[in-house]
């Protein structure tokens, strides 16, 4: 028996309503919700399509190391262990100025920020930079003329 959810897509700023049909733990049907006062049943060919991303065959699924001109598959022990030490190296070479990030845009790409600002402060950097100063800064101006704050969005 299949199971219905209302959800919201995450590929866009728009966060379109859908409705995903879910059997044996997949998504086998997207559709719009008409429910959603925002998107009110409209849904992209992005958001439709989403079923593509969550069950595509090539979708990464654990660590990769490229060994030669081929990739292996290794432990998340392995992978963190490896990761750590060369961030130390280079933070002990170059110092922590050395490292910054660099975020996503949009309504689903800057989930990750909080993870990112945490990395760079546990290195030693402060520097995080991010689309939605190029995307975003008129909307974040104007809702400081109008909000007295840049950081709320209506």
């Amino acid at each position: 028996m299949n199971t219905s959810y209302k959800t919201g897509c995450i590929l866009c700023a728009q966060n379109c309503g859908l409705e995903v049909e879910i059997e044996n733990n997949r998504i086998v049907k997207v559709k719009g919700d008409k429910s959603n006062v925002r998107s009110e049943g409209y849904v992209c060919r992005k958001g439709l399509n989403i079923a593509n991303h969550q069950h595509n065959a090539d979708r990464l699924k654990y660590p990769l190391k490229r060994v030669g001109s081929t990739f292996e598959r290794i432990s998340w022990e392995q992978a963190i262990d490896e990761i750590g030490a060369k961030l130390k190296g280079i933070v002990g070479q170059y110092g922590p100025r050395s490292f910054a990030y660099m975020g996503g845009g949009g309504q689903g790409c800057h989930f990750e920020a909080a993870f990112g600002v945490r990395l760079m402060r546990g290195l030693g950097s402060r520097y995080h930079y991010s689309a939605l100063t190029q995307e975003f800064s008129g909307m974040f101006w104007v809702n400081g003329r109008m909000h007295g704050r840049q950081n709320v969005h209506c």
